[in-house]
Parts: structure tokens; sequence; C-alpha cells
């Protein structure tokens, strides 16, 4: 029999306490770390959550020093993890810095990643980042402790620094193994409150996350486990979060599904979704998970020549119907079902952002020089003008 597994290597320190009520054992971990001063890196949203003041009070009640650093909202930029990163710098020079508590969304927990990778690296976060020649990074000079507040990104465990460089216009990524944390504490509660926009878009971007990883060339078995189960949990939990914001039950599914993606996407990559969704994001100021819901199905739609057995797992793991013997085999079924679910759940369409044929060559240029490298088969530049085409002929989804 032929061999179907290939050579792998894969490393995941993160420590991870996950469920209902994990966040109250943080200071369990703040001890084994032996850390008493706390730079705490939050939005100020956040730092409002009754669970959060319940944290911030113990803490305070053990003798801990807590300087608190507030983020400005919105995805970060290299001048503003730069700002944090000298925040961070000052206060480790003044001994009020033995670790970095991060809690919040995506954003959030990328400016604490970066901030932390100045601490032990000089000058600015643009010396570390991608695309270029970024530098070697240096080992972190303290630890890093993540709380996510959103269901989504996976920033919680993943090694990426992705920021916006106003100047380019381009996603840059500071990504190293050394940026992840040592512990993440991952409490459903905490994303009771969120928005049915953020839910939504978060939602979206741990499912393309999930089939990212899978359908990237770079992807290995294990990469493979985690994203399809991410992408099944996904597919359960974000229609019944939507319906009922206050179902912990489906807020703790759907958080569980962010993990693994995020997990997913560390031991293999961010597909050519994330490829062409970024340009979104730069160009049109729109909220990550969006970017990526609105040119999921049309990535899709070119990889699944390249890769047609994974695309049918994926559909498996949708719940789309008519696979086995009888099916195609040829990967079009997992497109369906992410159209299907797309549209369950109510994402706009691509036309409805305010985007149009006028916006596809510049889109294609950023794409092109923000191109993640890992795609199953070719893109050409047609290629990618023709994917923006096809997302802009949905009007409704």
């Amino acid at each position: 029999m032929a061999r179907q597994v290939p050579d792998f290597r894969n490393h995941l320190p993160v420590r991870i306490d996950f469920g209902p009520g994990s966040l109250e054992r943080l200071p369990e971990a703040l001890t084994t770390l032996g850390a008493r001063a706390i730079l705490l890196i939050a939005d100020p949203v956040v730092l409002t959550l009754a669970e959060v003041r319940a944290l911030l009070a113990d803490l305070a009640s053990a003798g801990r020093v807590v300087t608190t650093a507030e983020v400005p909202a919105g995805e970060p930029t290299l001048e503003s993890v730069d700002a944090l990163g000298a925040l961070a710098r000052q206060a480790r020079a003044e001994g009020r810095l033995d670790a970095v508590l991060a809690i919040g969304g995506g954003s959030t927990l990328d400016s604490a990643k970066g901030a932390r990778l100045l601490l032990a690296n000089p000058g600015s976060i643009a010396r570390y980042t991608w695309p270029g020649d970024p530098e070697p990074v240096a080992a972190p000079s303290v630890p890093l402790i993540t709380v996510p507040t959103t269901a989504g990104t996976g920033s919680e465990v993943t090694g990426g620094v992705v920021m916006l460089d106003p100047t380019s216009g381009l996603k840059v990524a500071a990504p190293s193994p050394l940026n992840r944390a040592e512990y993440c504490f991952v409490d459903p509660r905490l994303t009771l409150g969120l928005p049915p926009g953020p839910t939504l878009w978060g939602g979206v971007d741990a499912l393309g996350q999930g089939i990212g990883s899978v359908i990237a060339a770079v992807h290995t078995p294990v990469g493979d486990a985690l994203g399809l189960e991410a992408v099944r949990l996904v597919a359960r939990a974000l229609p019944d979060v939507l319906a009922d914001p206050s179902d912990l039950d489906a807020r703790t599914d759907l958080s569980a599904a962010a993990l693994l993606a995020g997990l997913a996407m560390n031991v293999s990559e961010a597909g050519t979704e994330h490829s062409l969704a970024h340009p979104l994001g730069s160009r049109h100021h729109l909220p990550h998970g969006l970017t990526v819901g609105l040119v999921l199905a049309e990535s899709m739609e070119h990889d699944r020549r390249y890769a047609p057995e994974r695309m049918e797992r994926i559909a498996d793991a949708l719940g789309e119907p008519g696979g086995g013997p009888a099916s195609l085999g040829d990967g079009s079924r997992a497109v369906r079902a992410v159209r299907r679910l797309l549209a369950e759940v109510g994402l706009p369409t691509l036309r409805e952002c305010g985007v149009d044929e006028a916006d596809v060559e510049p889109l294609t240029d950023v794409a092109l020089a923000g191109w993640i490298p890992v795609e199953p088969g070719p893109w050409t530049r047609d290629d990618i003008a023709a994917a923006y085409h096809r997302a802009l002929t949905l009007t409704p989804r």
C-alpha cells in the first residue's frame, strides 16, 4: 500500500486552559512563572467586563502590580506596535514588567505579541516583518499570557504579529514560533457580549483558517485534524450563536473552533483566501474576518482543481450531502457547502461592502505584492482578478 502520510515537523508549546471559568485559574500561571509585575495590554471595552474586573481585583489582593496599556481600536500598525513596545521597554527598565498579559481580540493579542518581541529585539518592529527580508528574532525576555475575548483569529496560540503598513498599504507580519504565548486561557464567557458583526466575522475567519490549513501545500496530518475539526465546529456553532448570542454552549463550541483553527494555521498556514482578503482590509478598511468570508468560496473554487480529495474531506466536515462513491469527487461539494453556510449566516457580499469592478486591478496588485506562497496549485494575475470578479457577481448571496 502506498504511503499517505509525508514527513513533517510540528511544535506547539502553548499551555492551554479552555472552558467557562478558566480565567479564574490565570493567577496560578503567574505564580508558576514567578511574575509579580504585570503589563496588561487590553482595549477599554475589555477592561469593563465583570470577569476581567474580578481578575484584576484578585491580582491586586495578591500583591501583584499591574500596569495597564490600552490599545487603540482597529488593526495594529507598525507605528502603534512600536509605541506599545516603547512603553513595554520603559516598564521593563523601571522594574515594572516581568510578564505580559494580553486580553482582547486578535488585534490586541497581535499588538501584545509585537510589543513583547520588541523587549528582546532592538529597533522598530519593521525590522522583523515580511514581505521583505526580516531580521532573525531573539527569544523573548519575559513570558506572555493570552486571553481572547473574541472567537475567530486564534491569535491566542499563533506566532504571527499581523499589522498594517499605511505607507505601502500592505498587511505585514512578524511571524516566529518565539512569539507564541506560554499560557493561553480561553474563557468563552468573555465572548457573550460580543456584538453580532464581530461574532460573525470571527466565526468566518476561523472557518477560513480551518479550510486554508487543510488546503495549503504545507499542510500536515496534525494541521488537517485540527483544521477539519475547526470547520465542523464552526458549521455547527456559528448559526446557533447568531440566533441566540446568550447560548454559552454554542459560544464555547465556537471558541473551540477558533482555538483549533489558530493551532491548525500554526502547523500549516493560512491559504489563498487570506492572500485575497488582506488587500480588501488594507484598501477598504473592512474587518479581517469579513474580508476572508468575502472571497473564501472564490478561492476554493480555484484551489479545488489541485486538492479535490482534501476538499471532499472539508465538505464532509461541513455536513454537505452528496458524498460517497456517487460523488464527483472534484471538490465542488465543499464550495457549495461554504456558499450555503455563508448565505445562512447572512454574510454580506463584496458589492454590498462597497467594492466594484474598478477596484479589481488595484486589489490584484496588492494581493500579488503580499501573496502567501503556499497555494496548492498555481495562481496567475488573471486568476486573482477572476476570483474578485466572481465575488462581485453575488447580489445577493
